[in-house]
């Protein structure tokens, strides 16, 4: 009997031994296959070196998208795909592939409850706003909060903490950190980039619905360029045409440098969501001039979404267009050229006529459609105008193209003119044409030349007689460009002659030549000198006869590619210190200040610049004022960048790092508030609390928001979009009475504190 024991014994040992050689020989090759590559490339964008067919679909909550790769989100691309779980939770969250969990994210914003899972390759998954982690992770996260007496927490794992196989349970789904419930999933490559998850095999869902063109978007780009004579970006609306075919129905001119962009939606089958789509392709007369294939986008970087989408159109309601052109360099990797400038039509390049233009859109599962138009690529006749004895001549740089002289003529009385219509045949003597004068039946003249292809010049005026009328005022308008000045002078009364406006930057004067819009306005534009401050535009216009002046002051401050420096602002109150690569272009900022309840507001803009690097920002403060921190409102919530501690500070300091916004200095001295605190089930001994939270300006500090029941930490599960929190007890308390500690503490140190008894039956 006792060797029957002992051999029993030793079978099961000798078992127990192979299965623990087993496992660790398993451990160890698994440790071995999820170390990072040998090498590394210092391109992050060079290639996708992953099997995306290896993926497989992360939830069994089913396979309808509520939003795709590289969609717009305000601050940044949206890194993955969402997965509708039909406004639900609890449904599971498998590993797609091997590998091991190699960080826990806690938060009560943005992505909630998060897991990353590195993989044998080196790049990753992520599975967000998730409801609770497998028992195993649980436990791990609730030990670290309790160490750390808080809810957010961060931890990174070694690879043999946590492995995991294709199609283990790792957590839930849920509705943490923003939104409504649904699966956050990513793919991120080695650097943490996020990859296109579409284009793994595996990972899609049923479509064979090709994207819908919407709108179109030109916008002239340069000084001198218009569409369709004006120098506004216009948008023209796609029509169906047949199938997969849209088109522009209308002939668009083009002059100049422009810029193309396009609205299109997509969806899948059976489902309403509207997607974005993978790619883009721009044709010129059947040359393709630039594509865009949304395989990655950057995950440091990602607010560089405000130089794929036109955000001035945004800006203005207008709708929201992805660019075909590049307009400055930048880090994002999906465009083919990647160079400065690739997309951007230069009409000058072209032969002057009609041209057509193709854009060819796909979705994930490379369904197509297509959308065509006609440009019509050419420059109006230039040309002046001036007396020569009793006639008008007109000078033109080129006359071969021009078809048509349109003579325009009236009286001062009147309100409408009288158009006469000739061509040069028989009148041009070279580039010049002589035109009788009129003056027996016009006070003014207005004259137009159109080409071959119908395009006009602006007007030329001639005053045969000039108005007896002395009254009149003259008025400057600005519109700050990319890296220019548009000035407009308006006046109330004819202006009888060109106007002069003279811009002063510094000690330097330079003279703004103008061109006629009408007979009351008239446009030039300039580039703004290396001067860092005030300028001044003087305007001469001679009114009904009479010369009348107008000024307009203003501060600009040019930040440049490959400059450095340190601006002041406000009188030395506002100091901003940029570096050589702090912007992608040249950047005509400007700075309005306003005072509101003895606070300071500056307003940096254009408030829609993308920045490459930080912009150090320091202010001056009285340190007599307690309270104060330096806020910053660009996209997205407001952020506190500093704060006043010590009672001999002068100024509060601190860095922007994506885009320009508000400043504001204000102070926030009030605390948190907790309310609708509730303590229920008493009688379970399992009881549920819940409270609701928030605060005035500076943001609630989530690592200081504490819990306690009878001086134990306890830690709720908390909310920050709905600014709620929730604790279960785990634990059954003992019946009577108990003590409930709620302290919760701003970012500026501002603290409260409630208390409240309550008894366990």
């Amino acid at each position: 009997m006792m060797g029957k024991l002992f051999y029993t014994t030793l079978g099961i040992g000798l078992v127990a031994l192979l299965v623990s050689l087993s496992v660790a020989r398993h451990s160890e090759t698994l440790l071995h296959a999820i170390q990072p590559p040998p090498t590394a490339t210092p391109d992050p964008y060079d290639s996708i070196r992953t099997d995306l067919s290896d993926y497989s679909w992360p939830t069994d909550a089913g396979r309808v998208m509520t939003s795709t790769f590289a969609e717009f989100r305000r601050s940044h691309f949206h890194g993955g795909i969402d997965v509708s779980t039909g406004n639900r939770t609890g449904y599971r969250v498998f590993a797609t592939r091997d590998g091991y969990v190699a960080r826990i994210s806690v938060s009560p914003n943005g992505y909630g409850k998060m897991l990353y899972v590195r993989h044998y390759d080196g790049y990753y998954t992520t599975y967000a706003h998730l409801a609770r982690f497998n028992k195993e992770i649980s436990a791990r996260v609730a030990r670290e909060q309790t160490r750390r007496e808080c809810y957010p927490v961060s931890i990174e794992c070694t690879p043999t903490e946590f492995p995991v196989r294709k199609g283990d349970i790792i957590a839930y789904t849920g509705d943490t950190g923003v939104g409504t419930p649904h699966l956050h999933f990513e793919i991120r490559d080695e650097n943490l980039n996020p990859v296109n998850p579409l284009l793994g095999e595996n990972i899609n869902a049923t479509d064979n619905i090709a994207p819908a063109f919407r709108r179109v978007a030109i916008a002239p780009l340069g000084e001198e360029s218009m569409v369709d004579r004006t120098w506004q970006p216009r948008i023209f609306n796609a029509r169906l045409v047949k199938g997969n075919r849209y088109r522009i129905a209308e002939t668009i001119q083009l002059t100049g440098t422009i810029g193309m962009a396009v609205e299109v939606r997509d969806r899948s089958n059976g489902s309403h969501y509207k997607h974005g789509v993978y790619s883009h392709k721009l044709y010129i007369d059947g040359t393709l001039v630039y594509a865009v294939h949304l395989d990655r986008v950057p995950g440091k970087e990602a607010h560089q979404i405000g130089l794929y989408y036109d955000w001035s159109l945004l800006d203005r309601g207008r709708g929201r267009f992805e660019k075909l052109y590049m307009d400055s360099q930048n880090d994002l990797p999906f465009y083919e050229p990647k160079a400065n400038g690739a997309g951007v039509i230069h009409t000058g390049e072209f032969a002057e006529g009609p041209h057509e233009f193709r854009i060819v859109s796909t979705d994930f599962n490379n369904n197509s459609s297509e959308l065509d138009g006609r440009l019509l690529l050419n420059h109006a006749p230039d040309f002046e105008i001036d007396k020569s004895h009793d006639s008008l001549r007109l000078t033109f740089d080129d006359i071969t193209h021009v078809s048509k002289i349109l003579l325009y003529a009236k009286r001062h009385s009147q309100s409408d003119w009288t158009l006469k219509t000739m061509t040069p045949e028989g009148y041009a003597n070279g580039n010049l044409i002589d035109i009788g004068y009129l003056k027996e039946r016009a006070d003014v003249v207005k004259v137009v030349a159109e080409n071959a292809w119908g395009t006009r010049s602006l007007p030329r005026f001639h005053f045969i007689h000039k108005p007896e009328e002395r009254n009149g005022a003259l008025f400057i308008e600005r519109e700050v460009g990319s890296d220019f000045v548009r000035v407009i002078v308006r006046a109330s009364q004819p202006i009888t002659s060109v106007p002069r406006v003279f811009i002063y930057e510094g000690s330097d004067k330079r003279t703004i030549t103008l061109r006629a819009i009408d007979i009351d306005e008239y446009v030039g534009t300039f580039r703004p000198s290396n001067h860092m401050g005030m300028r001044r535009l003087v305007a001469e216009a001679e009114i009904n006869g009479r010369t009348v002046t107008s000024n307009d002051e203003f501060e600009m401050f040019p930040l440049r590619p490959q400059h450095s420096g340190t601006i002041e602002l406000d009188g030395g109150n506002l100091l901003l210190s940029y570096d050589s690569s702090s912007v992608f272009k040249t950047v005509l900022m400007q700075m309005t200040k306003h005072l509101e309840d003895d606070e300071v507001h500056y307003t940096l803009m254009p408030e829609n610049t993308v920045l490459n690097k930080p912009i150090r920002v320091s202010v001056t403060v009285n340190p007599a004022k307690r309270g104060q921190g330096l806020f910053f409102h660009g996209l997205g919530d407001m952020e506190l960048l500093s704060s006043l501690n010590q009672g001999s500070e002068t100024r509060l300091q601190g860095t922007i790092s994506r885009t320009l916004g508000d400043l504001s200095v204000m102070v926030d001295d009030t605390p948190p508030h907790i309310s609708r605190l509730n303590i229920a089930r008493t009688s379970s001994r399992r009881p549920v609390i819940t409270f609701h939270y928030g605060d005035n300006l500076s943001g609630v500090e989530y690592n200081e928001l504490k819990m306690y029941i009878d001086s134990v930490v306890v830690i709720p599960e908390i909310d920050g979009e709905h600014r709620r929190a929730v604790y279960q007890v785990n634990d059954p308390l003992e019946r009577g009475s108990h003590h409930l500690t709620i302290r919760i503490t701003d970012k500026m140190g501002n603290t409260s504190e409630v208390e409240r008894r309550f008894t366990v039956r």
